[in-house]
């Protein structure tokens, strides 16, 4: 016989189950799930083998121990989607365990059925994209606001071997963020530092030797485990071959990522003294660098060491822009934000359509979180407690300040990165409100009064959210034809290797090409690669190129004068000139004349992508 204690427990398991239940069956019967861009489907795509044939854990995003965990399950069921699988039970459990907590610390009936309705209506008002477009970087963040909900709201244990086994989850969380996305736990870490010390400081008796040690044995774990992990994805990458070509990606990442690249005409001396020709610079100006064996990590970093000589020089910190600059941007979005907010409000939900809605949408609940901790745990207060909510809310925002800066230093505002930190802020908050005022009163008015406003708010993000995310959904349908296309082209043309034109694989007017995550063809081999991106000249690469027996791109695609030798064909969206690859090999000594010998078209019979074969240009 089950005791009272247990029965409560099972009965909360079972309320938290439905809920999650009910939340995937809504999403999935109104939405489909997505990859929000190709670095997810090519991630999904060495994971699965479709990338090289067989399935492969050096998916070189994510931490080695994860990907081959993940690539084992495609090895033992290739037909299900794994990967896709994996972010969506990530982040649909966050939910579930944040409902979990809710359904413990809530006292009565009515308010744990308001906080799973608030629980409700924030996933699918705020954060409705997120949880249908799956972007792993945005995983890694939902991961770390789960882990930083749940220790906020930890009941509080004296004991250190209680305190530590009632926070296992929230360390495993992080140290999952950390492998799913290590730049972005990393770039998160201060927020959970502060749900540390605000946890530790709020403590009755603050340095006690029990407080000391639970603090200290958790961070030590956590660091451990970090650790752990690294040294297993070091180890995974130590031959050779991927030790080179980590440090070829890194100084890719830095050079398109954070430096840009310098232009050729105003830096030549810079070019010709490093024996990079214009031709070569085009390359790597429209991402094609994988054409180019030349282009290699000596020359990247070459490239990088200049900018950096260049660039703003904060304390030894390097960046596009000075923190003078990064201020005057960071000030001039807070400006937009508030009057689209303002527009919102005054003109029914009418905004300029350049605005970036999601994201402003989701300040405007930061900015109500900000205001419902003022009014309900500042101006309520006194004395200590008083003092440790300012302390709180001080610490958010020179948190939430300090890496607004920095993304505006590097010019990295990207909703991949953004979403993240305003998610990350708002849970901080929503955390300090339960642990400060719903679980330290016996009444529970103040619940309802949270919970009420926190549903109205998102309830009338919903629709704004809504409308966006189906505008969205048409712009994929329309892309996702076009790329569906050539993937049917090279799936039908199976004996023969495909390369890729980069800017003609990214994207349609501005949609990024992706693919749906329950899709039944998704894990099949494709006899195609990019001729750049971030997977380029990878020792996956090179093992792709070898399945088809060619040596390199720039000998696959032409051998030169008289070769019978198989080729390889280029793709590039219709209409575009191909100059640039003629120009390539004329610096090599080969003359060549791109031969049009296949169009892709949709279903809708629209011409998309010309396939070319290079041939021997006859004078």
């Amino acid at each position: 016989m089950m005791d009272s204690h247990t029965k409560r427990r099972a009965g909360r398991v079972c309320v938290v189950a439905v809920f999650t239940l009910l939340l995937v069956l809504f999403l999935s019967v109104n939405f489909d799930f997505y990859y929000d861009l190709n670095d997810d489907t090519m991630i999904k795509d060495i994971l699965s083998g479709a990338y090289t044939g067989k399935p492969n854990g050096f998916c070189i995003q994510m931490l080695y121990p994860l990907g081959w965990f993940i690539a084992l399950f495609y090895r033992a069921i290739p037909t299900v989607a794994w990967y896709g699988l994996f972010l969506c039970v990530c982040q649909f459990g966050v939910l579930a365990l944040a409902a979990l907590r809710l359904m413990r610390v809530m006292r009565s009936t009515g308010t744990k059925l308001m906080a799973l309705a608030a629980e409700a209506a924030i996933a699918l008002g705020l954060f409705l994209r997120e949880f249908v477009i799956i972007q792993y970087s945005v995983t890694a963040g939902i991961c770390m606001a789960g882990a930083v909900f749940l220790f906020l709201t930890a009941p509080e244990e004296e004991k250190p071997s209680k305190f530590i086994r009632r926070n296992l989850v929230p360390l495993m969380l992080v140290v999952l963020s950390f492998m799913i996305r290590i730049e972005v736990c990393i770039m998160l870490m201060p927020f959970l530092l502060l749900a540390g010390i605000s946890q530790w400081f709020g403590s009755k008796k603050i340095f006690t030797r029990s407080n000391i040690k639970k603090y200290i044995t958790l961070i030590g774990t956590a660091l451990l485990l970090m650790l752990i992990v690294y040294s297993l994805d070091l180890l995974a990458y130590r031959n050779s071959e991927w030790v080179r070509f980590q440090n070829f990606f890194d100084a890719r990442t830095k050079l398109y990522d954070f430096y840009g690249l310098p232009s050729y005409d105003n830096n030549s001396e810079l070019y010709e003294s490093i024996g990079l020709s214009r031709e070569s610079y085009t390359l790597l100006e429209n991402y094609n660098f994988a054409l180019d064996g030349s282009i290699d990590t000596w020359r990247l970093e070459a490239i990088v060491d200049y900018q950096e000589q260049k660039l703003s020089n904060t304390f030894g910190f390097i960046s596009k822009n000075s923190v003078r600059q990064a201020l005057w941007r960071y000030k001039n979005q807070l400006k937009e934000d508030f009057h689209t907010i303002r527009n919102l409000i005054m003109h029914s939900g009418t905004v300029d359509e350049a605005m970036p809605i999601h994201r402003t949408i989701i300040s405007m609940m930061v900015l109500v979180s900000y205001s419902l901790y003022l009014i309900l745990c500042i101006f309520q207060s006194e004395g200590r407690v008083r003092a440790g909510a300012v302390l709180k809310i001080l610490g958010l925002l020179v948190i939430r300040s300090i890496l607004w800066l920095y993304l505006y230093m590097v010019d990295r505002v990207l909703d991949r990165v953004a979403i993240p930190l305003l998610m990350l802020e708002f849970i901080t908050i929503a955390g300090f409100l339960i642990k400060d005022r719903v679980m330290e009163k016996k009444k529970n008015t103040m619940a309802y009064a949270v919970y009420t406003i926190c549903i109205v708010c998102a309830l009338l993000a919903f629709g704004g959210n809504r409308d966006n995310l189906r505008t969205e959904y048409r712009n994929r349908a329309v892309a996702d034809e076009r790329w569906n296309a050539l993937m049917d082209f090279c799936r039908e043309n199976g004996n023969n290797y495909y390369v890729i034109d980069v800017y003609s694989s990214t994207s349609y007017n501005g949609t990024p090409y992706s693919e749906k995550i329950f899709d039944e063809s998704a894990n099949l081999y494709k006899n195609f690669d990019l001729c750049g991106g971030w997977a380029a000249k990878s020792p996956l690469a090179k093992r792709k190129l070898a399945r088809h027996r060619f040596k390199d791109v720039q000998t696959a695609l032409y051998s030169g004068r008289g070769s019978k030798a198989k080729k390889a064909y280029f793709i590039e969206s219709t209409g575009k000139d191909l100059d640039w690859l003629v120009q390539y090999y004329e610096k090599r000594g080969m003359t060549i004349k791109p031969k049009c010998v296949d169009r892709i078209e949709t279903e809708s019979s629209e011409i998309v992508f010309d396939v070319y074969e290079l041939r021997t240009a006859i004078n």
